[in-house]
């Protein structure tokens, strides 16, 4: 059960310490187009979490609404937790690596595993 929170969980403290980090790194900031792109960056951040926060709400209002209603509203979590995953997908796998070369707009600095 614990494992299963912490999957709903991790987006929410990685991205919650990706804007600690960003504002203070937008802080530490001299040049004025870094901190454009960093302030995209946080603004990015911010809707992936509404964006996840969604799906997860759309989730359990599902689940609640299967107790009152008949078995099909569980086909809301067919959608819903795909689209989680692949969220969280995105942001491991693909945000971190792109990050650093987005803020200084340069290409050679993607990460390549």
């Amino acid at each position: 059960m614990n494992r299963i929170l912490n999957w709903f969980m991790e987006p929410y403290s990685i991205t919650l310490s990706e804007l600690k980090y960003l504002a203070k790194l937008k802080k530490n900031t001299e040049e004025t187009k870094e901190k454009i792109r960093i302030s995209e960056l946080i603004a990015f951040n911010v809707v992936f979490l509404l964006f996840f926060t969604g799906f997860l709400l759309l989730s359990i209002v599902y689940i609640i609404l299967s107790f009152f209603t008949i078995w099909y509203a569980f086909t809301a979590l067919v959608i819903s937790l795909p689209m989680m995953a692949l969220a969280k997908s995105v942001q491991k796998k693909r945000y971190f690596n792109r990050r650093d070369a987005y803020i200084k707009n340069d290409p050679g600095l993607i990460k390549h595993n």
